[in-house]
């Protein structure tokens, strides 16, 4: 098993606030970044790849004390997407892989879910109380949101889209950010990426991509442990004004 950190991205809507990395940010006195590094030893995933852009070496810096971990530089950090800084991982694994955004802080037991659970599919964990996420975070639905719409097995078969009035009520869960992929899966993956004709597609949608166009099963597992998102600032002040981290 591999897992694969996205840290390449400067993080601009926070950045101006912190000055640093939105990985690097502190939780419980440890950054977002080690915390899922150590989520992920207590798991016993001994491969690390993390993905890093800009100010690469603050982050080389932080986690010289850690074994196994393989930094990919993504160069064209500025003009990709979070699913190109994974393609520079992926096409040189030979594993069972997981996905993570690097600006969530969350438990061990969300990597475990994942483990537990996966299969022979690309597998997304996803939360049924992201509307009380939302409301901790002061974020609107309608903006801040996405479709994420389900079968009777369990696999998703809309995610990513804007969510209206209209289909609100078919929304059952909001996506976490991180992403299993079988090792079978991953030149699949790798090859549908490069089909698309978008220059920069976020997560969630080229997911929906691969599920509409290209007839993939996305299974799911449900998730309402620890978990939060520190998209800007605000996430950060209701995240400490809510007293999350005690």
């Amino acid at each position: 098993m591999k897992l694969i950190i996205l840290a390449a991205g400067k993080s601009s809507r926070i950045f101006n606030h912190i000055k640093t990395n939105k990985c690097l940010i502190k939780i419980k006195n440890i950054t977002i970044l080690e915390n899922i590094i150590q989520n992920s030893i207590k798991n016993n995933i001994s491969k690390i790849d993390v993905v890093i852009g800009y100010n690469p070496k603050k982050i080389i810096k932080i986690l010289k004390k850690y074994k196994n971990i393989n930094f990919i530089e993504n160069k064209k950090y500025n003009t990709t997407d979070m699913v190109y800084s994974s393609i520079l991982s992926l096409k040189n694994t030979k594993d069972d892989v997981i996905i993570t955004y690097s600006d969530i802080f969350y438990s061990a037991d969300l990597l475990n879910k994942i483990l537990k659970k996966r299969k022979e599919n690309i597998l997304v964990p996803y939360s049924k109380k992201w509307k009380k996420i939302l409301k901790i975070r002061k974020k609107d639905i309608f903006q801040d949101a996405e479709t994420f719409k389900l079968n009777k097995k369990n696999q998703i078969i809309e995610i990513g889209n804007k969510i209206t009035k209209s289909n609100l009520k078919n929304v059952e869960g909001q996506f976490l950010g991180l992403i299993y992929i079988p090792v079978k899966m991953v030149k699949p993956f790798i090859q549908k990426y490069k089909r698309i004709k978008q220059k920069k597609i976020q997560f969630t949608g080229f997911l929906n991509l691969l599920i509409k166009k290209f007839k993939f099963n996305v299974d799911t597992v449900k998730y309402n442990g620890q978990w939060y998102e520190f998209d800007n600032h605000e996430d950060l002040k209701n995240f400490r004004r809510n007293k999350l981290h005690v």
